[in-house]
């Protein structure tokens, strides 16, 4: 046997000793990699690109610059409601002070529409709501299934609360681990 005439130094398929991802968690794939730090348009394109991927890691930007989205879109909603609402009562309230307790309160059409408006706006947004809470979980480190940690009365609610806002440790978590 001559000098170089042996087997090769490094099995098949494994890189050497000190290449890049030798140690530690792998690199992520773009599709599911979160992105820390997007901005509020890079996470609201993100959240409608991803709309029913429940696969993959989001980070915290990703998930909070939607939360503000739909928060305000709610308010903006229930102000349309809200309003009218208030003044047909106040309406009911003069008359019942005035001796008429028989006068029930009309509520304009703009309460109607504005309500079947956020009802499907609800709608819309609920897979993209639910996979992007699912994602910010996979990128606390924590399956997707401590979504229900919701039904523990009181501190379950809390406790999400904690976990959404918490550090990205993407590292922890891996699917084929579930």
């Amino acid at each position: 046997m001559s000098y170089g005439s042996g087997p090769t130094p490094y099995p098949a398929n494994q890189p050497p000793y000190g290449a890049p991802q030798q140690f530690g968690a792998p690199g992520l794939a773009p599709d599911i990699a979160p992105l820390p730090g997007a901005s509020f348009g890079e996470a609201i394109k993100r959240y409608f690109q991803r709309y029913a991927q429940f696969r993959g890691y989001a980070s915290r930007s990703e998930y909070w610059w939607p939360w503000l989205m739909n928060f305000v879109i709610s308010c903006a909603f229930s102000l349309f409601m809200i309003i009218p609402i208030l003044s047909a009562m106040s309406t009911v309230i003069e008359a019942a002070q005035n001796g008429d307790p028989t006068v029930t309160p009309v509520y304009p059409s703009s309460v109607y529409i504005a309500s079947g408006i956020s009802s499907l706006y609800s709608l819309a947004v609920l897979l993209p709501n639910l996979s992007s809470l699912v994602r910010r979980l996979h990128d606390t480190g924590k399956s997707g299934l401590w979504f229900f940690i919701l039904l523990v009365p009181v501190a379950g609610p809390i406790w999400l609360l904690v976990l959404l806002a918490s550090e990205s440790r993407p590292d922890l978590y891996r699917p084929e681990w579930s």
